[in-house]
């Protein structure tokens, strides 16, 4: 059993260098690819951990105890998704929101309305990029469940790749991507730095990123999380460590909670695979299997790969599926969790 990303942490070398240290079973190409959808909001003071406590879906204790960045989500009283976010601790009392570009605008209205008398500083933060290193050419045969306790409880491991942080760089937060090892690494890197000014040993790229995701089945921003139209397990947040289930009250949390603890998630995003190139196809375009019933819609496409919201029973039962005139398939993602089923339970 392979594993392609190990445990991240950072460490001090000889002659006072940086290095990152990040390991690999294998010695693939990495590529480096600035993440221009997405912004980043700043939130300071010392009631910043508990302000955002309860706006999120996730528990703001993981930073307080060492996590450098964790993925959450931001929801509306009906608990549906507005915002799919990663908050990064940037320094005590310090921390950074990442969303979507075109949803930061609202993101900092949203955060002002419920900000009331705190004692907060809320900005955009606008002279930093995001950027992700990650291994592009991934096997989905090396996939394996997400291991929870090497991504918050034990960030400090052995390497076999070391990435130099370069001295004369500084104020930058790397961190792996909290919502799964096999995306890799997310830096919040100041824009006046190149990527190449900060670290070595990648490549440059452009939108593999994006169909790495597609092909693990992971949706993410505006386009294939539509604000107040997706639920927030739907979208895996459950599997994808965004949400707590043991912290106080946050809004949105009622029917999240609910809906995991009594009821059934029938629909989730999954991988898509298309029989030729996609991209003449519709956002929201109907999947349809043999006996023509709809079983999901498309939200996402790259080329010949696509992420979509699915019932998940209905899609893989289906001896064939269509978008419009293209065959497509799906299938279970490996590194979703073996769960026992509700259904039987209940």
């Amino acid at each position: 059993m392979l594993h392609i990303f190990n445990r991240l942490c950072l460490q001090t070398a000889h002659a006072g260098r940086k290095w990152v240290s990040i390991s690999y079973s294998m010695r693939r190409n990495l590529s480096a690819e600035v993440q221009t959808n997405r912004s980043l909001v700043q939130v300071n003071g010392k009631e910043a951990s508990a302000f955002l406590q309860g706006l999120i879906t996730n528990d703001m204790n993981h930073l307080l105890e060492g996590a450098t960045s964790m993925y959450s989500m931001m929801l509306n009283t009906q608990g549906r998704v507005v915002f799919d976010t990663i908050i990064y601790k940037r320094h005590e009392e310090s921390y950074v929101v990442e969303c979507d570009c075109e949803k930061v605008d609202h993101l900092l209205r949203h955060l002002k309305i419920y900000k009331v008398r705190r004692k907060i500083d809320i900005k955009l933060l606008e002279d930093f990029n995001v950027w992700a290193v990650f291994e592009p050419e991934l096997d989905m045969n090396d996939i394996t469940q997400v291991d929870v306790e090497s991504l918050y409880l034990n960030p400090k491991a052995e390497s076999e790749v070391l990435l130099q942080l370069k001295d004369t760089v500084t104020d930058v937060i790397v961190t792996r991507d909290p919502r799964m090892k096999y995306l890799g690494h997310r830096l919040v890197v100041p824009n006046k730095n190149h990527i190449t000014d900060v670290v070595s040993g990648a490549e440059l790229g452009k939108h593999f990123f994006k169909l790495l995701r597609y092909k693990l089945g992971v949706g993410e921003g505006l386009q294939e999380l539509p604000p107040t139209k997706c639920l927030p397990l739907e979208a895996n947040l459950d599997y994808l460590h965004g949400v707590s289930f043991h912290k106080g009250c946050y809004i949105g949390q009622e029917l999240t909670a609910r809906t995991y603890h009594t009821g059934v998630v029938r629909k989730r995003y999954m991988p898509l695979v298309f029989s030729g190139d996609a991209s003449s196809l519709d956002y929201d375009t109907n999947i349809i299997n043999e006996k023509g019933k709809s079983v999901g819609k498309v939200r996402g496409i790259d080329g010949q790969y696509g992420v979509g919201l699915l019932r998940i029973k209905e899609c893989l039962a289906a001896e064939i599926l269509k978008a419009n005139d293209i065959v497509v398939k799906t299938f279970r993602p490996p590194w979703w969790p073996i769960e026992a089923s509700k259904e039987k339970m209940n």
